[in-house]
């Protein structure tokens, strides 16, 4: 449900229903036998640990999705994009145009390249690895999203580097000139004009850099999937 591309906005819930049904029949009858609670206060609390271990495996992808974002809104900003703002239905927020149409192309890569199907795979996989009604408490779980966070800043701001070292080139030249004829309005004449142009270039030039690195990101988080699995607290066997 909250999987990139899968749970963007736009996305009609039925067919998220439909494919939550049919991953079902598929998955279902090869499932260990879960270990049903015998009061009704037990089998609720079942059904909430498992929909919090869905959402700690699926939200460890849909976290690392905001890199791509962070640099891009981060560069847009600086070279003047930052009121021209829309809606991003992947994130469901509202950024600057090169963010919104970076996390777009990413979406695209992740349903491209099957990344949506390797995740389906690792869930499937989970259900055996941990199988429903074992978690006492997923909680541990959680702190890989703590290593993941730290990993989406610092990539975020090692993606959006070029666009903010050109910035800064173009202001110190720009304060430079302006130094030697402050009697020019050069910043508004020459500075927003080349931070602009210069920019936008520039970040349609390191874009499908971006959107590699970006796919690499990707694919390591699916691969963590069962680490997240093994920091949770399970019954013994």
């Amino acid at each position: 449900m909250i999987m990139p591309a899968i749970g963007a906005r736009g996305v009609p819930h039925m067919t998220r229903v439909l494919a939550v049904i049919a991953m079902t029949i598929v998955i279902g009858p090869n499932v260990p036998q879960a270990t049903v609670p015998t009061t009704l206060a037990g089998m609720l609390a079942a059904m909430a640990i498992e929909v919090i271990v869905g959402v700690l495996i699926g939200g460890v992808v849909s976290f690392v999705f905001g890199a791509l974002s962070l640099a891009n809104e981060m560069a847009s900003n600086q070279i003047g994009h930052g009121a021209a703002q829309l809606f991003d239905p992947m994130l469901k927020v509202s950024h600057g145009p090169f963010a919104a149409m970076a996390t777009l192309l990413a979406a695209a890569v992740f349903v491209g390249t099957n990344l949506h199907l390797v995740l389906l795979i690792n869930v499937a996989d989970s259900l055996h690895a941990v199988p429903p009604g074992s978690v006492l408490s997923p909680i541990g779980g959680g702190g890989v999203w703590i290593q993941v966070g730290g990993d989406v800043i610092r990539a975020g701001l090692t993606m959006a580097g070029p666009v903010l070292a050109a910035v800064f080139l173009v202001h110190c030249f720009v304060a430079v000139l302006t130094r030697m004829a402050p009697q020019m309005n050069i910043f508004f004449s020459l500075g927003m004009v080349l931070t602009v142009i210069g920019g936008s270039w520039l970040l349609m030039v390191i874009l499908p850099y971006q959107l590699e690195a970006h796919y690499g990101m990707v694919a390591r988080s699916i691969e963590r999937v069962p680490e997240v699995l093994n920091q949770m607290d399970l019954m013994p066997r």
